[in-house]
């Protein structure tokens, strides 16, 4: 409804602004009102028109944002990396709060064994013989 009123308000200032505009539109109401028909015909064609010119630009938005992530996922693959579907990731956690650990690679053995080394504790002291 808001919306509704602030499109009136607007509609009105756009009349006391343009005071020529009203008096032209007012002349062909009493004038001849079978042409202000026309005139409503040719203004929502031109709504019409900018509908039409505003789904094809988002369309065409679209398709090129599809074919820009196609691109950099082929130079991805010419190069190397490796593809992750983070959709299929974030479907697999949906439950707010659920942690998941996995491993990328396995855990290699240890080359030094257990008992070799050990702990020292040491304290340092300052010489002030300088």
């Amino acid at each position: 409804m808001n919306f509704l009123a602030k499109l009136w308000n607007s509609i009105v200032e756009g009349f006391k602004n343009t005071p020529l505009f009203v008096f032209i539109l007012l002349a062909i109401v009493i004038l001849a009102p079978s042409l202000l028909g026309y005139v409503f015909y040719a203004i929502l064609g031109v709504i019409a028109l900018a509908i039409l010119a505003f789904a094809i630009f988002a369309w065409r938005l679209q398709r090129m944002q599809r074919q820009m992530h196609e691109q950099f996922r082929q130079q991805g693959e010419r190069t190397g990396h490796q593809r992750y579907n983070y959709n299929r990731y974030r479907h697999r956690n949906s439950n707010e709060g659920d942690v998941s650990i996995h491993t990328t690679t396995a855990m290699p053995e240890k080359k030094i064994s257990d008992d070799v080394g050990e702990y020292v504790d040491f304290k340092e002291e300052k010489n002030s013989n300088k």
